[in-house]
């Protein structure tokens, strides 16, 4: 007998860990940039995560990749981990204030489900695409109620973030496109091996490859790599193994929104009217995208095939449910 699909109490529940995930990397880097270098942080996140990972899967429980697996992984990890993240906190650091930089990010779901009608023949539909659009002005209004902009930052400096946006919709449409039968520890542990890589030679070619050597750095990298690595790109990678591109895209723009919540809990920072309305206009956007005529959960035509008319999908289905796949941050 074949497993059922996931219910929409599940899939809400799995789609709320995901944005509390995603949104703690925000906090985490919050965390490590207070006393190290951006660079140092996301080199010795990956070195330490990959070297885990990397152990685990290929040395202890000897798992083997084809090398056209580990290519596309690597690919998809250079792309959604490596240039995503050293393209959005290189802006800050040039100047670009978080809150643009999270307004472009939140452009990402819009990318990708655009990208995603014309490279998948994924279908969005009139309704998804009316909460894309509420959604994006939800997440407006909250960085318009959060953002204070700091003089400074070169014109160049606001076209960075846009490279990590398109960065991350690449990723997602290659992992899309590739339709790999790949595990997801497996995925991590190449995806990471990829940005530790990645990183190491830019910490080695600016000068910040050195170990941290404070405490705070050292709990955050563990954050980062705990919730935002494991869980956060985890969660990412299985809901759009499951849900389709405009599904789990949409669940960025509620990123910005948990970003403030997180803040306001950890560092007692203050959440304005303003940002609050924009967070019940970003839950109401994603909300309607993730409907489906008031029952929840897109339907087969917006990219979640049907078992029951598909064979395909019936046994893709079968093997989720047999495969190790269990469940892409700041």
């Amino acid at each position: 007998m074949a497993p059922r699909l996931p219910t929409a109490p599940r899939n809400g529940l799995i789609a709320a860990l995901f944005v509390v995930m995603w949104s703690s990397g925000f906090i985490g880097a919050g965390l490590g940039t207070a006393v190290s270098s951006a660079v140092t942080i996301l080199m010795w996140r990956f070195i330490a995560v990959a070297a885990v990972l990397v152990a685990v899967q290929f040395v202890i429980r000897r798992r083997r990749l084809t090398l056209r697996a580990v290519m596309i992984q690597a690919v998809i990890g250079l792309f959604s981990q490596s240039i995503y993240l050293y393209s959005m906190f290189g802006a800050v650091d040039l100047g670009v204030t978080s809150g643009i930089v999270s307004l472009i990010d939140a452009l990402q779901p819009i990318c990708a489900s655009a990208l995603a009608g014309l490279v998948l023949g994924e279908r969005t539909s009139r309704r998804q695409w009316l909460g894309l659009g509420i959604g994006l002005a939800g997440a407006t209004v909250v960085i318009a109620g959060d953002v204070g902009l700091r003089p400074g930052a070169p014109p160049w400096a606001y076209f960075v973030p846009f490279v990590g946006m398109v960065a991350l919709t690449v990723a997602t449409l290659v992992e899309r496109k590739a339709r790999l039968e790949t595990p997801l520890m497996d995925s991590l542990a190449v995806q990471c091996g990829a940005s530790a890589v990645f990183f190491s030679v830019v910490g080695v070619a600016t000068g910040q490859a050195a170990m941290p050597t404070e405490g705070q750095a050292w709990l955050a990298i563990l954050w980062l790599i705990a919730l935002s690595t494991l869980a956060g790109y985890g969660l990412y990678w299985y809901i759009l193994q499951r849900r389709g591109v405009t599904y789990v895209s949409s669940l960025i723009y509620l990123t910005a929104p948990a970003t403030l919540i997180w803040g306001f809990f950890m560092f007692g920072d203050a959440v304005s009217l303003l940002s609050a309305v924009g967070i019940a206009v970003c839950v109401a956007g994603v909300a309607l995208v993730h409907s489906r005529h008031g029952t929840g959960g897109p339907g087969p035509e917006e990219g979640s095939p049907d078992p029951a008319q598909d064979p395909d999908a019936s046994r893709a289905v079968l093997a989720a449910g047999s495969d190790s796949r269990c469940g892409p941050s700041a």
